[in-house]
Parts: structure tokens; sequence; C-alpha cells
């Protein structure tokens, strides 16, 4: 078969051109509307101070050993980061080289824990690590052939007898919850980089990670209350945005290093944050460094609430969980009606839910119909943990015996539950076909 090429005059070319790119850009401003303050009233410099030259060659090691395993790790070559990281007080206005062809943040924070703690919550293969940042992440998971899930002890049981630097590798999937800015939420796999060392005497953890691919596209969510980690998740592709919520979003790469140096006294630790992000719509990076900070006070602030709670143990949140991967179908089941029933009862008049599409969604408890078998089980983890921490819940769930904890801590994980070793392959909604109508 024959085609025509379609020949434009110049003329008319050039104008079908400039109205293409003006249907584009409108919705790019949108995206990267100023909007400096987020949830977390964020204030930084227009000009921030560029990061000096040896930590950013100390953190280009890092990211050179999680890319290429043959790597040898130099503790050496990392000095200049761990000294910028214990030396700098407030280090919010100064920026990190661009990396991942994003923008950059430097957060420090001090978190009343020592590292054995943290360790025993944020890195044990029976915690899912989104239940200790809840702020920003709504379910994750380590993959099948991930380090971690087959090491014979802990992180926590190596820093007392460790001679040297260890390092543990790993792959994971993470869901976030909506940002602060368009209220979307994305689902991504992630490659982990953990190094245990010393340094001047001190225990410190090094956690590197790089996003695999782009990101699942963009769904429709809200927050309702990000102190009480409250979300609405829609399932709808598309961003809660008003005139550009019908784009197509990603999160095209993302990468971390977290460090956290444990004092000498054992009294605190602390935290120390460099994260890139980009996304955006149609290849454009709209993201701006105060949507990244915004983001990542956000996490802090959750971390913090979990790991410092006098409340809570780890070996409490093991037994937990072990409690939560116990339970059949028909309980989780039941469970979910009731928490879809008392979410629209205290959400139905929220203004982000109380018209249109998310109405319809929630009505009648409806809410239930559309959350898959994993968005089942992150929900009643993360409500397990609240009502542990004293906050409040929309679900009645068993007390927690903890007698057993000890035991169950380092017990292979469930495949079943989220945060254990499964296959990710799901954004937390039930497919549309498969969706009662409401």
């Amino acid at each position: 078969m024959n085609y025509k090429t379609l020949s434009l005059p110049r003329p008319l070319l050039a104008l079908v051109v400039f109205l293409a790119v003006l249907c584009v850009l409108p919705a790019a401003s949108a995206l990267a509307q100023d909007e400096p303050d987020g949830l977390m009233d964020v204030k930084l410099s227009s000009k921030p101070a560029p990061l000096n030259a040896n930590v950013e060659a100390g953190l280009n090691h890092l990211f050179e050993v999680l890319r290429a395993p043959e790597t040898a790790f130099d503790p050496a070559q990392i000095r200049s980061v761990l000294d910028f990281v214990t030396l700098t007080a407030e280090p919010k206005d100064i920026a990190p080289a661009r990396r991942f062809d994003g923008l950059g943040i430097c957060l420090r924070q001090v978190v009343k824990s020592d590292l054995s703690r943290i360790l025993r919550y944020f890195y044990n293969p029976e915690i899912p690590n989104y239940l200790l940042c809840p702020a920003v992440l709504r379910m994750s998971g380590w993959h099948e052939d991930s380090e971690i899930l087959h090491r014979e002890k802990g992180l926590w049981d190596e820093l007392e007898t460790m001679d040297g630097p260890v390092t543990v590798r790993g792959r994971e999937f993470e869901s976030t919850t909506p940002d602060s800015f368009a209220e979307a939420y994305y689902l991504y796999d992630l490659n982990r980089l953990i190094i245990l060392l010393n340094y001047a005497g001190k225990n410190v953890l090094l956690s590197v990670t790089e996003q695999e691919n782009k990101s699942d596209v963009g769904r429709k969510g809200a927050i309702l209350d990000d102190t009480q980690w409250d979300y609405f998740y829609s399932g709808l592709e598309g961003l809660n945005k008003g005139m550009i919520g019908w784009m197509d979003t990603f999160t095209y790469a993302s990468g971390s290093v977290q460090v956290y140096i444990e004092d000498l006294d054992k009294a605190n630790t602390t935290v120390f944050l460099f994260k890139w992000l980009r996304a955006g719509w149609a290849g454009m990076n709209v993201v701006k460094r105060s949507h990244i900070y915004d983001g990542t006070l956000r996490y802090i602030r959750s971390f913090s609430k979990v790991v410092e709670s006098d409340d809570l143990t780890p070996e409490q949140v093991v037994a937990a969980m072990a409690d939560i991967k116990r339970l059949s179908k028909p309980e989780i089941d039941r469970y979910i009606k009731e928490y879809a029933v008392n979410f629209e009862a205290r959400f139905k008049d929220n203004p982000k839910l109380d018209g249109g599409d998310y109405a319809k969604i929630i009505k009648d408890g409806g809410y239930a119909n559309v959350l898959d078998h994993t968005a089942r089980l992150s929900i009643l983890s993360l409500e397990k943990l609240k009502g542990m921490l004293g906050m409040p819940t929309l679900v009645s769930l068993p007390e927690t015996e903890v007698a057993e904890a000890e035991s169950h801590a380092l017990d292979a994980p469930s495949a079943d539950m989220p945060g254990a070793a499964a296959e990710p392959e799901t954004t937390g909604m039930i497919p549309p076909e498969a969706t009662p109508e409401s």
C-alpha cells in the first residue's frame, strides 16, 4: 500500500508547532508553579551554595558501588561526606549537584534513638519499610533476590562485632503516598545499598538508592491529614489538580544517600539525607528543590514519630505484623469493610472528597471495592501501628501479644506480607473491569 506524505507550507507548519507548544507550556507551568511552602512551610534560598567538591566525589563513589557490585567500597573516599554530615548544622541552603538530570536537596535531623533501634525497625525484613515513614510511603517490599532477606543475622547484630565495613544489597518496590503539590502517587522499583562502618569511633549506617526505571503512571489521591497519615487513593490516572488533572505524569528518576551517625553515648543519631528527583509530564522535569524538601520533611516527621516513641518497640511491631500476616482472607475482607464504612463517615464531608468521582468511590463503603489484596494488608498494617501509637484508627484490630516477639524477629518474611519478598505488580487498586459499580 502506498502512502502519501502530507506536506504543509512552511508558515503553516510553523503555526502548528507553535500551537502545540502553547498547549504544553500552560500545563508544565501549572505543574511547576511556585508553591514554596508545601505542607511543611518550606523556605529555601533561591541561590543555594554549591556542595563541596570533595563531598560530591564521595557521593559519586557511593553510587558507583551501588551500580557495580564488583566495585569495592572504600571508606577513605567518603570521609569528606561523613565530615560534612557531622560538622554542618543546617544544610538546607546547600544544593548538591544535579544527578539523574534532577535537582537535589540536603536535610539534617537529630533523632532520639540509637542506631541499633533504627536498624531493628528500618532494616528488619519482618517490618515493612513503609511503616517507618508512612507519610511518604503507602506500600513497599523487598524482591526475592535481595541479600537482606537471606542473611543469617540482623544488621543490628553487626554493630558490636564488625571489624570492617558490612555491605548488603537489595531491590525493592515502593508505592508513595500522594505528594503535597499535585496529590499524585506513584509505584516504582529501586536498588538499595546498605553499608555499616565505624567513623571516629561512631557507628554509621549508609543507605544508597537509585530508582530503576520510570514509575508507573501517576494516579489521583488526596492528603486528608498528613499528621495522622490519612490518605485517599482513587486508582484513577492523572493529577488532583483542576485543569491539568488529565495529564499522565511519572517519576522519571530518583536517588538518595541517607547517612545515620550515632552519637558516642548512643543517646541520639544524626540523620542526613541527600535526595534527588526528576518527575513531570511528557519528559519534562517540573520538580523544584522546595518540592523535594517538603517531601523529605514529611518523611522525617513520620520516621521520628515511630522511632522515638516510648510506647513502641521493634519487637512489638514484629509481633503485630505477624498477627496481620496470619489473618485469613475473610477476616481481611471484614476488617476492610469496617475500614471503608468508617472512612466514609469520617471523610465524606472533607472538601477533597465531597463531590465527583471521589465521592462516588467512597459512597456506602464502596472504597473497599477498589482496594486490592496488597493494599488491604498495607492498610491493616498501618492501622495496627497507629493503634499501638495511640493514634485514631478506622478499624478495631485485636490486641497483639508481645511475648513471642523476640522469637519472630528473624523469621523468614511471609510472601503475603507487604514488606516481605513479593511481586509488586500492583497499584493497590482492583482493575476497573473487576470493580463493582458504586
